[in-house]
């Protein structure tokens, strides 16, 4: 990532990168983990809404036969990141020129900075960039000369809804 003066930054990391976790024994139980959201919408038996923080099963209830007692922990889901590849058809005048992304999401600087594209064949520049699934961003192509923005695409800003599938974003400069 570089910012707008041209330095470069490195703000936006992978979310699917393990954090370390702490370990806890407590008093050896056997515990089973599950998505946060499967358990805050289960029903209970009686077809009440159980407190996730408090449900507990006691011995005898486990599903899987087994006559130990579970306790049942809901764990956030992970962060799932997909590849968008941002490509631009643009003729630079000069080697001093580049052409990069910019919006409103940190891994796209916020505004404030910018991730260079390379350069490809035939004047289009290209490069994918690491960003959440299901987040909604804006952003712009800008030319960049000398680290410095020269230019920010005419057009209003665009809109990128990401999915969980890697996408494609295959633009004209100024063009929706």
């Amino acid at each position: 990532v570089m910012n707008l003066a041209g330095a470069s930054d490195d703000d936006c990391k992978d979310r699917n990168e393990e954090q370390p976790a702490e370990r806890r024994d407590l008093d050896h139980e056997e515990w089973e983990v599950v998505s946060e959201h499967l358990v805050e919408g289960e029903d209970g038996k009686d077809g009440s809404m159980e407190d996730s923080d408090s449900k507990e099963w006691e011995q005898g209830d486990c599903c899987d036969g087994d006559s130990k007692a579970k306790r049942v922990v809901a764990v956030p889901p992970m962060f799932q990141n997909i590849h968008v590849s941002f490509r631009v058809h643009y003729i630079t005048h000069s080697e001093a020129q580049l052409i990069g992304v910019t919006g409103d999401h940190e891994c796209l600087g916020q505004w404030h900075s910018y991730i260079p594209l390379r350069c490809d064949k035939d004047g289009f520049w290209s490069e994918s960039i690491s960003l959440p699934a299901d987040t909604r961003v804006e952003w712009k192509f800008i030319l960049v000369e000398n680290g410095k923005v020269r230019r920010w695409e005419e057009c209003s800003n665009r809109t990128l809804v990401t999915e969980h599938e890697d996408q494609i974003v295959h633009q004209w400069w100024g063009c929706h």
